[in-house]
């Protein structure tokens, strides 16, 4: 790492052929009308001209949080990262010595991308240096929030300050130093063109910037961290995933500020306002419009792309699309989320993954999800638009909202969501959504209000169907199965926040339901031609709760029958097994048992279905997950029970050993493995790792197949490339198993002498062991990710 020193570079094209070199900047002549600069072509005798600029790298990075950044730490040609609304300094040599009396020195920051950059749309900034002394000299006034001033002069060299605009378009500039000396007659400067860009970002530790965000925590993990965690599975059987966002990584700046100006129609100007940058970013992160980053696809063939259960974070991903300019297979709401993440966090707009758990999504702005089902208990596909997803993945960005309010009511974390549902303003996109908004049901609010409310809060309404000549038959309506936890990572630990009444208030409370008849006043859609079920209440219904089961297990639905009453009732029962994705979609029968029972007064029967894994195992979908429905009816009344509800079947969890110290630039072996938990082999298999700041991603195919309970065991060599607390994500697929990951954070030491050395302690923890006793648990139950100072070496 350097400081950079540049040198200022004779004629040839100001955006640059490969070598950076450039000729004077040339403006049209509005733009000499509206900027008043004068620009020479050619040096006069004593014109005071750059001979070099040190961008002080270092420095400048360490202050603006921008160190972690590849570009400003590798060895060859740093570049400078800022932070708007914060001032940078600048160390400029001129050929000859600057004379405070006489000289007047005067900066143009020019916006990379943009074709013709003007003063009127800030693309073009002119920046004079105040300074008392030659003040009075200045023939350009500007009333801009940028400013420069001279820090210290010595003979040739001058330090100065520049401060950038805390509403500064974001994105690469370009810069020139303008001079203009006594020996010209005329008001004419001269114009030194520098051979390096440089690049400005948002800012959330400028309170002037609106994305501010005042706690140092929070900053830390929104903004600084490059690891998390996206939460799939079940609101009762929660997977985490283990997300390498790395925003630092070499190319993923520049790939996301290439997507940012080269997909869709976000002017370069627009590139100012957080609002619409992340509007823009819900739209440019999937391919649905203008060929967008990644290829959704939720039809469990993956054929021509990697499944999205393989993805250890975005790194892969920006990479391959900044390579390629070709859009990404494949990915699903979390893959969304997490490269939606990597842009937000990279260009610093504060941003965490949030998981909404049983999430709908309302085709008709309802804000009801109607499920539609024959007597059978079966789905009526023709009618069911509307569907629950186990679980839906989005992003909350942070910043003030002055569009939907100047008192600040709306300010602070906003949804956007980059997943392809539904159309805004004809783009597949989602947001910003204020979310007090949507917790207080103003739905109106831009953008996308009532979407994400039937998201978060929408009533479940199960509705029987026999033919089109016959009425609806309202079963039941459930108010609080829809968005029944929205989670997101706790701050510096691996567990979950429970933030769902940051979105609702408390279900079936009286500010909830005002909430809902508020937003239900907006909208117009209902059922007119329906009947509501028989109140009948002398024969419980209740589904038996499933036990947590590993893949290969076999489970049982049961049916818990209850007659209160001193009746005799005849019940036909009906419990079906589907596999499932985990947007709702039904992909087969795995099993569809019915039995018809009498039940005697005051008593109780169970009805069960046993499903093993040679029922499952053809029909299994890429996340294990089940939909489990139960229709009774009593043939007695016009009573009918029915009841939805999803399980997944739980993953084993890859255990990380890592070798002795991990020390930077020294390979370290990471030894991988878990049980085979199927009652049959396991071919083809393949382990892959990746970490951030570790040699590219490894992967190592297993020479043989593993047999039934069996470990599934490799090795695999990395080399980390800079110290500190890091961490490795594993991931292993065979044909007849996938989506079985695991990780271990990893405490990278500098590369001491060997006394030095012996003070070292491997400090890690593994998802895969329990820290009190390291007995074996679950990736899906994780609590705590707390350094464990203990080596599981003994």
């Amino acid at each position: 790492m350097g400081n950079c020193p540049l040198t200022f570079c004779p004629p040839s094209d100001i955006r640059g052929d490969g070598h950076h070199r450039f000729r004077p900047f040339k403006p049209s002549p509005d733009d000499w009308a509206s900027t008043g600069r004068y620009a020479a072509e050619t040096p006069n005798v004593g014109d005071l001209v750059v001979h070099s600029v040190n961008f002080l790298v270092d420095k400048n990075s360490r202050l603006h949080k921008t160190d972690k950044y590849f570009l400003s730490n590798r060895s060859i040609s740093p570049k400078l990262i800022v932070r708007r609304g914060q001032p940078f300094e600048l160390r400029i040599t001129f050929e000859r010595r600057f004379r405070y009396s006489e000289d007047v020195v005067s900066f143009v920051f020019l916006v990379k991308d943009e074709i013709n950059p003007t003063y009127s749309n800030k693309t073009e900034i002119i920046v004079p240096i105040l300074d008392e002394r030659n003040a009075r000299r200045l023939s350009i006034v500007s009333e801009s929030r940028w400013s420069a001033r001279i820090v210290s002069v010595e003979n040739r060299i001058m330090v100065v300050e520049i401060n950038c605009s805390a509403d500064a378009i974001i994105g690469e500039y370009r810069m020139v130093i303008d001079t203009r000396s006594p020996n010209r007659i005329d008001d004419s400067y001269f114009s030194n063109p520098i051979s390096e860009s440089f690049y400005i970002l948002f800012n959330p530790w400028s309170r002037n910037d609106s994305v501010y965000m005042k706690d140092k925590f929070w900053r830390e993990e929104y903004i600084l961290n490059d690891q998390g965690i996206i939460w799939r599975g079940t609101h009762d059987q929660m997977k985490p995933t283990h997300w390498n966002f790395a925003q630092f990584e070499e190319n993923i700046l520049e790939a996301c500020l290439y997507a940012l100006g080269n997909i869709g129609k976000l002017k370069p100007a627009d590139r100012n306002d957080p609002i619409k940058v992340c509007r823009h970013i819900g739209a440019i992160v999937n391919s649905v419009d203008d060929k967008g980053i990644v290829v959704g696809n939720w039809d469990e063939k993956f054929a021509g792309g990697t499944p999205p259960t393989d993805w250890h974070g975005s790194d892969a991903i920006l990479q391959k699309y900044y390579r390629t300019k070709k859009s990404v297979k494949y990915g699903q709401c979390w893959v969304f989320s997490g490269v939606t993440c990597t842009i937000c966090r990279c260009i610093g707009i504060p941003c965490r993954v949030v998981t909404n758990y049983m999430s709908a999504h309302d085709t008709n702005t309802s804000l009801t999800v109607d499920r539609f089902f024959d007597e059978n208990g079966d789905p009526i596909e023709k009618l069911n638009k509307d569907s629950i997803w186990n679980f839906h993945s989005w992003d909350e960005v942070w910043m003030t909202r002055p569009d939907l309010s100047a008192s600040g009511a709306y300010d602070g974390w906003n949804l956007i969501d980059a997943t392809p549902q539904e159309p805004s303003d004809n783009l597949y996109r989602v947001g910003p959504t204020s979310v007090e908004a949507i917790k207080y049901g103003e739905v109106n609010k831009a953008y996308d209000g009532f979407f994400v409310y039937a998201e978060v809060n929408a009533d479940e309404v199960y509705w029987l169907y026999r033919d089109d000549k016959k009425p609806l038959k309202l079963i039941t309506q459930l108010t609080e199965s829809i968005g029944v936890k929205i989670v997101t990572k706790s701050l510096h630990k691996n567990q979950t926040i429970d933030i769902t009444e940051n979105y609702k208030h408390k279900e079936s409370s009286k500010a909830e339901r005002e909430s809902m008849i508020k937003a239900l006043k907006m909208t117009k859609s209902n059922f007119s031609r329906y009947y509501l079920n028989e109140k009948f209440e002398d024969v419980r219904f209740e589904l038996v709760p499933l036990e947590n089961r590993m893949i290969g297990d076999s489970f049982k639905v049961q049916l818990l029958m209850t007659n209160k009453s001193y009746k005799v009732y005849t019940i036909e029962a009906t419990i079906a097994v589907r596999s499932t994705t985990y947007n709702g979609v039904s992909t087969a029968v795995v099993r569809h048992d019915t039995v018809v029972k009498t039940l005697g007064p005051r008593k109780s029967h169970i009805v069960t279905t046993n499903v093993t894994y040679f029922d499952y195992e053809r029909h299994l979908t890429s996340q294990s997950i089940f939909s489990i429905s139960i229709m009774a009816n009593v043939l007695e009344t016009d009573f009918h029970f029915y009841i939805m509800e999803d399980f997944r079947l739980r993953l084993p969890d890859i255990q990380i050993e890592i070798e002795g110290d991990a020390i930077v630039n020294r390979p370290s072996v990471c030894q991988l493995s878990f049980q085979n938990p199927l009652p049959k082999p396991l071919t083809h298999g393949v382990f892959t790792v990746e970490g951030p700041d570790f040699s590219t991603r490894n992967q190592v195919k297993l020479k043989k197949d593993v047999l039934p309970k069996e470990q599934a065991a490799s090795f695999i060599v990395v080399t980390p490339k800079t110290s500190g607390d890091k961490r490795i994500t594993a991931k292993f697929k065979s044909r007849e198993l996938k989506d079985v990951d695991g990780y271990v954070n990893v405490r990278v030491f500098d590369d001491y002498d060997d006394n030095n050395n012996n003070e070292l302690e491997t400090r890690f923890h593994s998802s895969a062991y329990d820290n009190n006793n390291n007995n074996i648990i679950s990736n899906d139950n994780h609590n705590d990710s707390n350094w464990n100072r203990n080596s599981i070496y003994h």
